[in-house]
């Protein structure tokens, strides 16, 4: 298994986590708060940038749909990572869809000399969200999913892989780690004037 460490970050590592925190980070977070899959013509863009489609491929209102469906569970499990208490239920359901939805975008091995890695079994769109299935299972298999998380703080949301040593990282930066402890401060400030 890969140990990840401080800021070092294989390839492999890297080309998971980026692909998946492209994904999540699509959704409106932050202060710009701007849906980046509004339509197909939006995830078609994504997908096309990210390698994930050819240009010349077709995609549907549907799919946008199912993209965002798929984008939310995911970034409900980024949550759970981050200690966030969506509740129990809310984890539940994110963890059904995405057993159910992995069943539409199977994924089979790619033997080299080099190794194997998981790679989606069919093109098109149902082969772009494949090869989001793809990426997290190599991450889980590298034993850092647990490492995909989003940020707690309540004006960002963004998704981000935590590089802490002991994987206790609950902010994407140290600007929003400084903004949560300067809300915390000032609500505690504000709670010991009122007793």
């Amino acid at each position: 298994m890969q140990q990840v460490s401080g800021d070092q970050c294989s390839t492999d590592v890297c080309r998971s986590s980026d692909l998946l925190l492209g994904f999540v980070n699509t959704g409106p977070h932050g202060s710009a708060q701007v849906e980046l899959l509004g339509d197909s013509a939006a995830l078609h863009s994504w997908m096309v940038t990210g390698g994930l489609l050819a240009v010349e491929d077709m995609v549907t209102e549907a799919d946008t749909v199912a993209g965002r469906e798929l984008r939310e569970a995911l970034s409900v499990v980024f949550r759970d990572h981050s200690g966030c208490a969506d509740g129990a239920i809310l984890l539940s359901d994110a963890e059904a869809y995405l057993q159910r939805t992995a069943e539409r975008y199977p994924l089979t091995l790619r033997i080299t000399a080099e190794g194997c890695v998981l790679v989606p079994a069919q093109s098109g769109v149902l082969g772009g969200f494949g090869a989001l299935f793809a990426a997290a299972a190599d991450l889980a298999a590298r034993g850092i999913w647990s490492r995909m998380k989003m940020c707690k703080n309540a004006f960002c949301h963004a998704g981000f892989f935590d590089k802490t040593r002991n994987s206790s990282g609950l902010y994407c930066s140290s600007a929003c780690s400084s903004q949560a402890a300067q809300r915390a401060y000032r609500s505690r400030l504000k709670g010991e004037k009122i007793a």
